[in-house]
């Protein structure tokens, strides 16, 4: 059971992540003469070597158990290095709103379709009622954006 207080810090850290990650799109566009597979990748570094510090302790103590899995280990690195490239790339080209929606919009989408695919999970009628909505607002913003040009 938490304490008051590190339910607290993690509810803090939680907001303070979702608050920095909001605005990274946004910071990207003040740089326009950087690639935004330049700053994907230099977000990804330093994400990376902060989680790696944070989780060092487990990572050694479990390091058996990971190496066990090794295969779940590079698709992980794989997806967690193909991401903020792919997520900057399309800040770039789409504009911030666009691309932070497509973005954000589908991770719970293509989430649902992995675990529906691997682990055999179930596509409730809730969740399509969830995710019609949803994919149906990311094509009307595509099309708005497209044919303001």
């Amino acid at each position: 059971m938490l304490s008051s207080g590190q339910r607290l810090g993690g509810i803090t850290g939680v907001l303070v992540a979702a608050i920095l990650w909001g605005t990274t799109g946004t910071a990207a566009t003040f740089a326009p003469e950087l690639s935004p597979l330049a700053i994907g990748a230099v977000a990804m570094g330093i994400g990376g070597l902060l989680q790696g510090l944070i989780a060092a302790g487990t990572l050694l103590r479990q390091r058996r158990l990971i190496a066990a899995q090794w295969h779940f280990l590079v698709t992980g690195a794989l997806a967690v290095a193909v991401y903020p490239l792919a997520f900057y790339a399309s800040m770039r080209y789409a504009g911030v709103t666009t691309g932070t929606v497509i973005s954000i919009g589908s991770a719970p989408l293509l989430s649902a379709l992995i675990e529906y695919r691997f682990d055999g999970g179930r596509l409730t009628k809730q969740w399509l009622c969830g995710a019609v909505p949803g994919i149906a607002g990311m094509i009307l913003l595509c099309l708005a954006q497209s044919s303001g040009e």
